[in-house]
């Protein structure tokens, strides 16, 4: 048997790493699809968040942007871009550095709108290593060629299983599970459903009851030490739910949410002591939800951060949210105490803003166009420095990758995408 020497061995480690993120699809400084590599809104430990920046940001790029508020997913060099033009929804992959177009691919478009005139896409692109998923507004689930854009499959989902479009149609981004996408549908004969990403037949239905335009995560054995294997949750418009991804047996259900004119739309976020933690506006507030395999309870209640739509992001040992609704009165941004919940500070006559956890520091994307980056560790709002991005709203979740801010602005004259450079 042949033997290795240590420089053979060292080889071999580093090929089998590298065709693990092949077979990953993504890189280690991506933002594959929403709320980043990990979906819980940070970015990769080795992305970095200058402490001074001088003058406004650089723009890389600048494109015309359709209807919709999906957000841009990246990997390596390429950015997808998901939109809608007249009758169409588009996906276009553009180059990073330059925002010169690679494809883009048209697929008809039946969603008809609802209370909000706008007609677009709600959920981000996802990237995989051949291939992107993109879930439009009527929810139809469609698996595109990464090389040239070319149509794999398509499922009119929403359509097949009589599902309602709900105020502002499908908005929860599917998340993926080995060789499936699992997609909160809200059909009554099936809330949840897992398509096979080779060809788009269904693996399997599970539950009842209305979607949300929250996402569903993954939490495995290393976020949850009371977890024997992989699980799935998804937080529905009145409930949120436990499945086993690879079968959608359902594992336990909370209630969580209410009827009435209520949006149950920011992705629950794990806490470091393998807890769960939820925010929902119009006067749900949040909860943090203690679970294993097979159950769970509400621990703690709260009204401290109320969030309408943007996603909470723990960092440091707390968690970082907006509190408050686009639509009404004002917002703040909130810093909370995981051991209590209470308050360690807030900072009020801010907008809605995204948040993004770059290393040590905390970047917060207003929907007004304004930034803000600060430490994590500090006590206060006080940030190292703040610039502006330009006039539109901002309410697509912004990504950001190679030190690449991509974001783009909805509802105005001025619709567009833009790439900035941070350094």
């Amino acid at each position: 048997m042949t033997s290795f020497t240590c420089l053979q061995r060292f080889a071999l480690v580093l090929l089998c790493v590298a065709l693990f993120q092949v077979d990953l699809g993504v890189a280690r400084a991506d933002w594959p699809g929403l709320l980043g590599p990990t979906r819980d809104g940070k970015a990769d430990p080795s992305a970095s968040l200058p402490t001074k920046l001088s003058g406004a940001p650089r723009l890389a790029w600048k494109l015309e942007a359709g209807q919709g508020y999906a957000g841009a997913a990246i990997a390596g060099n390429d950015v997808v871009l998901y939109e809608r033009n007249g009758n169409v929804d588009t996906v276009r992959v553009v180059d990073l550095d330059s925002g010169k177009q690679r494809w883009n691919q048209s697929i008809p478009s039946a969603y008809k709108g609802g209370i909000d005139s706008d007609k677009g896409p709600r959920c981000v692109p996802t990237i995989l290593a051949e291939s992107v998923l993109v879930y439009s507004a009527a929810g139809e689930l469609t698996l595109l060629s990464r090389k040239d854009g070319g149509v794999l499959w398509t499922r009119a989902l929403r359509k097949e299983f009589s599902a309602e479009d709900g105020y502002f149609g499908a908005g929860s981004t599917p998340v993926i599970f080995e060789g499936s996408a699992i997609v909160n549908v809200g059909a009554k004969t099936a809330s949840v459903i897992a398509v096979s990403l080779r060809d788009g037949t269904t693996l399997w239905t599970a539950g009842t009851g209305e979607a949300s335009y929250a996402s569903p995560i993954l939490v495995a054995q290393t976020a949850n030490a009371r977890l024997d294997k992989t699980i799935c949750i998804v937080p529905t418009r009145l409930k949120t739910i436990a499945l086993d991804p690879s079968n959608g047996k359902e594992l336990w259900q909370i209630p969580f949410g209410q009827r009435g004119p209520t949006v149950n739309a920011a992705t629950p976020m794990m806490l470091p002591d393998g807890n769960l933690f939820m925010t929902a506006s119009y006067g749900i507030g949040s909860a943090v939800i203690q679970f294993d395999a097979s159950s769970a309870k509400i621990v703690r209640t709260g009204s401290e951060i109320s969030s309408q739509y943007a996603s909470p992001i723990v960092a440091g040992g707390m968690v970082f949210g907006s509190d408050g609704r686009e639509d009404s009165g004002t917002a703040n941004i909130k810093c909370l105490s995981l051991e209590d919940g209470s308050t360690l500070w807030e900072q009020d006559g801010l907008p809605i803003c995204h948040a993004i956890g770059i290393s040590d520091s905390l970047l917060f994307v207003g929907i007004n166009g304004k930034l803000f980056a600060q430490s994590v560790s500090s006590k206060q709002f006080k940030p190292n420095w703040s610039a502006e991005l330009g006039k539109g709203v901002f309410r697509a979740l912004p990504a950001y990758s190679q030190n690449r801010l991509c974001v783009r602005s909805s509802n105005g004259p001025d619709d567009a995408w833009y790439c900035f450079e941070l350094r």
